[in-house]
């Protein structure tokens, strides 16, 4: 299961990422959000949600000893792993790196975004 993302539709109203971080950190911070809004502001005023591709193989984790199913359900990652995401999909804020855990199963963003822009 992964979110999808219909980058035409979205309105940059920052929902999703609201609900993620008040979900996972107790706090409305969109910071500490494993989805961020990306705007272009200048040429296309396209806003597009960035989140994680759930990849089949995660090159975030290569070089390490980890189980990925197990980590695909971890929030909080280490900062090296964002580094490492070709899609610069696992957001970094201070030395944590926000992982979508897609909420066990219940991914919230899906359910606060009224344009229908994130689906599964």
């Amino acid at each position: 299961m992964r979110i999808k993302v219909d980058k035409e539709k979205c309105s940059g109203c920052q929902l999703c990422e609201m609900v993620c971080s008040l979900f996972h950190a107790g706090i409305i911070n969109t910071e500490k959000s494993a989805i961020r809004i990306q705007r272009d502001d200048l040429e296309t005023s396209m806003s597009v949600p960035i989140v994680c591709r759930q990849c089949k193989e995660m090159k975030c984790l290569e070089g390490e000893e980890a189980d990925t199913r197990h980590e695909r359900k971890n929030f909080l990652w280490n900062k090296a792993r964002a580094e490492r995401c070709p899609f610069h999909a696992v957001n970094l804020f201070g030395e944590d790196a926000y992982h979508c855990d897609l909420c066990g199963g219940n991914p919230r963003c899906i359910k606060v975004c009224t344009p229908a822009a994130l689906y599964l």
